[in-house]
This record gives structure tokens, C-alpha cells and sequence, in this order.
């Protein structure tokens, strides 16, 4: 009789382990999505949010807007990936008129399967930004993705 109880808490404990997982596990399948909210507007904490969701990872990033340069606040989470191993060294950030600049290594300490940190670029983010009329942060091999694309309108 207690073999049979511990057996029946084991399968529990599973089904639940299994359901907090897969609430709110991002879509394996589909192309990666990209949003900001209504109309890009900054979030309550000023920052112009952008998500990305696919691939088996889901990836936010923060941006304080033109006047924090090009510094995003990268955050990934996953049920399924070993994150680890990415640094994002490949990013690029590019505007309209065809400028790009590199990323710098990725600020953002080992989690397994949630990371967040601080990804900066190389150059001069003025020189970059001013008279853009949009940018776009490309991420290269996050997930099962080979790119994501995350861009915002800077209206100049």
C-alpha cells in the first residue's frame, strides 16, 4: 500500500512539474514575433520593450530610448535550451541608412535556462542614431531560430 502511494505523489509531483513548465514555455513552432506594446510606447519604466518568441526561447529587450545610446537590456528564458553557452558576440545593430555596429560581449552571468544582462556596441551611438528613422538589434543562433529581428521606430 505505500508503494502504491509513493508511486501515485510521484506521478503528481511530474504532472505538476511538467504543467509549470509548459504554462509558460514559449512556441517551438512559427516564426519569431516581435512586439512593443501599444504602438512602441515605453513601458511604465520608460523603456521601449521588444519580444521575441520562438524557437524555444523567448527573448525581451529593454531600451531606454536614443538618449541611453546603444546599450539594451537583454533577458531570455526557456524550459528546453541550455542558454549557457551564447554571448550574443555576433549581434549587430543597424539603422536605415545601412550602418551597423558590433556587439560587445554579452554582461550576462550563466543560468542555465534564464539569463539577463546588459549588451552594448561598439562605436558612436550618436553618430548612429541621430537622423535614424528606425534600428533594428538582430540576434543570430538564439533557440532554434538562426535570426531574430527586433526593431524600433525612432520617427526622425
Amino acid at each position: 500500500m505505500n508503494a502504491r502511494r509513493a508511486l501515485a505523489i510521484s506521478i503528481v509531483a511530474i504532472i505538476v512539474a511538467i504543467a509549470g513548465c509548459s504554462s509558460s514555455a514559449p512556441s517551438a513552432s512559427g516564426p519569431a514575433s516581435s512586439s512593443a506594446g501599444p504602438s512602441g510606447q515605453p513601458s511604465p519604466s520608460g523603456q521601449l520593450t521588444r519580444t521575441s518568441d520562438g524557437g524555444q526561447v523567448t527573448v525581451v529587450v529593454d531600451w531606454a530610448g536614443p538618449s541611453a545610446g546603444a546599450v539594451f537590456h537583454v533577458t531570455l528564458d526557456t524550459h528546453s535550451v541550455d542558454l549557457d553557452p551564447l554571448d550574443l558576440t555576433d549581434a549587430v545593430l543597424r539603422n536605415d541608412r545601412g550602418d551597423t555596429l558590433a556587439a560587445r560581449p554579452w554582461g550576462a552571468p550563466k543560468g542555465g535556462h534564464h539569463r539577463e544582462g546588459t549588451l552594448a556596441f561598439d562605436g558612436d551611438p550618436a553618430l548612429f542614431l541621430t537622423g535614424a528613422r528606425w534600428i533594428e538589434l538582430v540576434l543570430n543562433g538564439v533557440g532554434d531560430l538562426p535570426e531574430r529581428t527586433l526593431r524600433w521606430e525612432l520617427g526622425a
